[in-house]
């Protein structure tokens, strides 16, 4: 029977064991006993010395795993310490192999494995007891018969770990078969090639032998790197000092680690392209609007300017015939009052379309230059917003639809303004390229800053106008709610919950993405510091909730 003492702070623990083994215990084949940290662990095997093995979580409180490792030999050096570590946590793997420990699992424990494990190491265990009676007879009976030594080479060589027995000067006196099997060489070449090998990793232990458990790398004749647990024992065989060394095969494990360790780099690096491409293609879609603003604002510049050359033009003409006139001395009161009429309403009309194209300008420069990096400033809410209502309205998406600002003057952030420029441009464009049908109804007048709707023009077979209205409000005195609201189809619901994650679009066939949200809500949250939500349901449209800070943090 195999006496296994589990060291655990979690409770549950205890029940899967004991479900899992129920059929060995019942069978009176294995026999568990429970502690929930180090120091309890140690209380228990100095009342029970007959525990075979301590099964143990390494990171616990109180007494940890690791330093429980370093009280076992002083209980009980026959104790073969078994640690369960979490995944990744190969350091703490490594130090607890070098403390001494016999063998690791990973969690979460695969049950199969650790049957495996507790056989293994109750086999090697009741080996290594063996193997310590059978030299401890040796000591007490230095006098014993041949048949006591042949038993003894018995017992060793159908051990399951490699056993050298080395001298203080470095000769080979024995070694075992699974010893001769782990270093791949006949057993006469043991003292040749392997001997100096063993006895340079022990003399690096002296001049103290402590019994803990080192790993050790041999390159074998047929190119096989062979890892080897490593644990010394100092006594006497035959009338002389010796060390016992202990060689348990962890290649396989080694190499597992190492396929672990490749497959957790392999995965890193998959994941940084995956955020460096994923910050490519939003930075892309980021100036793919832009451009396409800077481009609607360009266009629709041409028509004021376009008018106001006219205009000028016009009245050019008209100056230069009354100058004639006046010359020739034929300047009539009629023609000089034709004039001034003219010069009037020349005069209105380009004033009109200048500021017209004046304000479209300053719209294109707060788009050119409202970029996330650009530094932090205080602003009036009610402009800046004015400015970005005015150039997306002009937009080709915008057409025919209604735009209208909703904005208490006085209201001033001290925030990142080119930030808040990418969120509102994204969620203004966004609105427009997905609530609304293609090709609406004739072009309606924006309503601008004013928020004046006028009328839907009549014409019977146009689908009717969006309409998407900024709004904003007070949220106490510290922050502020801006709610881009709009008409149109609303989000299907399925959708909703994956809104700001990346790559979700319904319109991937007509080349969106599916980033803009991810990059709103990225900035919204890191940057200018506050809160998004959306609140939709199908046919009753859209609204994006922005509640920000006054003073961004």
């Amino acid at each position: 029977m195999g006496k296994i003492l589990v060291v655990d702070d979690e409770r549950d623990v205890e029940t899967l064991i004991m479900q899992r083994f129920r059929r060995a215990v019942r069978a009176g084949e294995l026999e568990f006993l429970f502690a929930h940290d180090g120091q309890e662990a140690l209380e228990t095997l100095r009342t029970q010395p007959d525990i075979d093995m301590v099964l143990s979580d390494i990171n616990m409180p109180g007494m940890d795993g690791l330093t429980l490792l370093d009280h076992l030999p002083r209980v009980n050096a026959d104790i073969r310490a078994v640690m369960v570590s979490a995944y990744g946590d190969l350091g703490n793997v490594r130090a607890a192999m070098n403390r001494g420990a016999f063998d690791f699992i990973i969690k979460p424990i695969d049950f199969s494995d650790l049957e495996a494990t507790i056989h293994k190491t109750l086999e090697a265990s009741r080996a290594v007891r063996r193997l310590r009676d059978a030299l401890q007879e040796t000591r007490t009976a230095e006098a014993a018969s041949r048949a006591q030594a042949a038993r003894l080479r018995r017992v060793l060589d159908g051990s399951p770990i490699g056993v050298s027995i080395i001298t203080e000067t470095g000769e080979l006196l024995y070694c075992n078969q699974r010893c001769i099997e782990l270093f791949g060489v006949p057993s006469e070449a043991m003292h040749q090639h392997c001997a100096p090998a063993l006895f340079r990793h022990v003399g690096e232990r002296l001049p103290e032998i402590a019994p803990s458990s080192d790993e050790i790398h041999y390159l074998r004749e047929d190119g096989r790197t062979v890892w080897m647990a490593m644990s010394v024992d100092r006594t006497s065989y035959e009338n002389q000092p010796v060390f016992i060394v202990w060689l348990y095969d962890i290649t396989e494990r080694k190499e597992q680690a190492e396929a672990l360790r490749t497959a957790k780099d392999s995965a890193e690096q998959a994941l940084a392209d995956l955020e460096r491409m994923q910050s490519d293609l939003i930075r892309a879609e980021k100036m793919a609007v832009i451009a396409q603003l800077i481009a609607a604002v360009a266009h629709e510049i041409n028509t004021p300017v376009g008018i106001a050359l006219t205009a000028a033009t016009h009245l050019q003409t008209a100056s230069e015939a009354i100058i004639m006139t006046f010359k020739g001395g034929q300047l009539r009161k009629s023609d000089f009052q034709e004039y001034v009429g003219t010069a009037s309403e020349v005069s209105t009309l380009l004033v009109a379309n200048i500021e017209r194209a004046a304000a479209l300008i300053q719209s294109l420069k707060l788009v050119t230059e409202g970029k996330a990096s650009s530094p932090r400033s205080r602003f009036d809410l009610r402009d800046y917003l004015s400015d970005i209502v005015l150039a997306v309205q002009v937009q080709p998406a915008a057409s025919g639809h209604r735009l209208a600002l909703d904005c208490p003057d006085g209201l001033a952030l001290d925030t990142y303004p080119g930030a808040l420029t990418e969120v509102l441009l994204a969620l203004l464009t966004n609105a427009f390229a997905h609530a609304f049908e293609a090709e609406p109804v004739a072009a309606v007048v924006a309503a601008g800053v004013n928020g004046d709707e006028g009328e839907m023009p009549g014409g019977g077979r146009g689908r009717p106008a969006g309409r998407v209205t900024v709004s904003v409000r007070m949220l106490g005195e510290e922050r502020v709610e801006l709610r881009i609201a709009d008409n149109g189809r609303g989000i299907p619901a399925d959708i909703q919950p994956r809104l700001f994650q990346p790559f979700t679009t319904t319109r991937r066939g007509a080349g969106s993405m599916g980033l803009g949200l991810y990059a709103v809500f990225n900035l919204v949250t890191g940057k200018l510091g506050g809160e998004i939500d959306i609140d939709s349901s199908v046919g009753r449209g859209t609204t994006v909730i922005l509640r920000l800070p006054l003073d961004a943090p």
